[in-house]
């Protein structure tokens, strides 16, 4: 098959991509933060009406990080998408690579596609993150998702195996395979993996077609991925909270620890009155949930903004908004936290 050739200058390009909670953005701040030689741009996306995944981007790198929010990357944004993309091509000092951190419920064969005929970028790679602990589960209610995640992968990275016995991560391993059998794969916990691997490149250009065809004649009759009848925003909803008000930690934990398991994901940063002065990060994947305080102040007024994504007609915004509001902290019985770290399991 022909296709458009790149230009000899092109641009390499990276997309990252990976379900809900599976660790795109510690990926991306490993490699921003990571010692190599490449001056490197940055497209985050996120799903929701608050991009929690540019604020988490390595602050070292914010003059190339570029926010596309409010969108599926796949669906409702790749016009600017590309847009962004060649305007960081023609700057009078352009990156040497490009990273594009997908949303969680994006198709990266709709983000490859979208550079087809774009010869100012090469497509180097397509990493996808799997999060051992929760991919199969969530595979049985987004088999096409996962699917097209893992299928169009020249990487799979098996994040979080520090947190599944040797059996589980056998089991994701031949799931993976079953998929792709041509991608390479690692094992990780953290999404630490040696810079070299993910500069590899490894991309093949048949493959959208490929696997797009593959795609259409596999997936069970009526579940085929088709943006033209059907985007993401039918299977996900996406719910946002914030207030300016400082939120007591016991009131949070009861909140986030009896949320219904049709929330596949949270995250946000948390304004506590039990440790007023420093930014707490809300991360809530699957049955696991965490709160850490990475060490940074305020550099705005303080507030709080969480993000929530799950099952399509399953959020009670009603009900979620006075579950927060109730998080917002009284008067007494409020204590001076030293700790730096806390887990929940969710009991719901």
């Amino acid at each position: 098959m022909v296709h458009p050739q790149p230009l000899p200058d092109a641009t390499p390009l990276t997309i990252i991509t990976g379900f809900l909670g599976a660790g795109k953005t510690s990926l991306l701040n490993r490699i921003l933060y990571g010692d190599h030689d490449h001056k490197l741009a940055v497209l985050v996306n996120d799903f929701g009406a608050i991009n929690i995944d540019s604020q988490l981007v390595a602050k070292i790198q914010v003059d190339n990080t570029i926010e596309l929010s409010n969108g599926c990357i796949c669906c409702t944004i790749r016009d600017d998408l590309k847009q962004e993309v060649l305007k960081l091509t023609q700057r009078e000092d352009p990156p040497s690579h490009i990273l594009i951190e997908t949303s969680g419920v994006s198709d990266p064969l709709e983000v490859a596609l979208t550079f087809k005929y774009t010869p100012e970028v090469r497509i180097e790679a397509i990493l996808t993150l799997v999060d051992a602990e929760n991919v199969l589960a969530a595979a049985e209610d987004h088999r096409v998702l996962a699917l097209n995640q893992i299928g169009m992968a020249d990487l799979v990275i098996v994040n979080k195996v520090d947190l599944v016995d040797s059996e589980q991560l056998q089991r994701v391993h031949q799931y993976v395979q079953r998929i792709n059998k041509k991608a390479r794969t690692i094992d990780a916990i953290q999404a630490d993996v040696p810079l070299d691997i993910l500069f590899d490149g490894g991309y093949d250009p048949d493959r959208p077609e490929q696997f797009g065809r593959l795609d259409i004649h596999t997936h069970e009759a009526g579940h085929h991925h088709d943006h033209a009848h059907s985007t993401h925003a039918t299977i996900f909803d996406t719910w946002s909270w914030q207030s300016g008000q400082p939120l007591s930690l016991k009131s949070l934990q009861k909140a986030v620890e009896t949320l219904p398991t049709t929330i596949y994901r949270a995250k946000g940063f948390v304004y506590l009155a039990d440790r007023p002065d420093e930014q707490a990060l809300l991360q809530v994947v699957g049955q696991r949930s965490n709160l850490t305080f990475p060490g940074e102040s305020w550099v705005s007024t303080p507030h709080s903004q969480i993000v929530l994504i799950g099952k399509a007609g399953s959020l009670d915004t009603g009900a979620l908004q006075q579950r927060f509001d109730q998080t917002i902290a009284g008067q007494g019985g409020l204590s001076n936290l030293m700790e730096t770290a806390f887990s929940w399991l969710r009991r719901s």
